[in-house]
């Protein structure tokens, strides 16, 4: 079955995630970290209010901020 752009997908894929060769195709990286638990309850309860995944929230406040520092 073709994906996306009418090419063949790749033996495995599935069509489940993009073609990772593609030069194009950006891969988000998985990190693992430490929150204390008053704030993970915080961002529990926002991503539940707003319908949101940790991982949006995150990558939210982290760009937000890394701006705020010149970065």
């Amino acid at each position: 079955m073709p994906n996306f752009w009418g090419e063949p997908e790749r033996k495995g894929s599935q069509g489940r995630v993009p073609d990772s060769k593609r030069p194009s195709h950006k891969l988000f990286q998985k990190i693992n970290c430490t929150i204390d638990p008053d704030t993970f309850d915080r961002l529990e309860q926002y991503c539940e209010d707003h319908e949101r995944a940790r991982s949006w929230v995150i990558q939210k406040a982290l760009a937000d901020w890394l701006k705020s520092q010149g970065y």
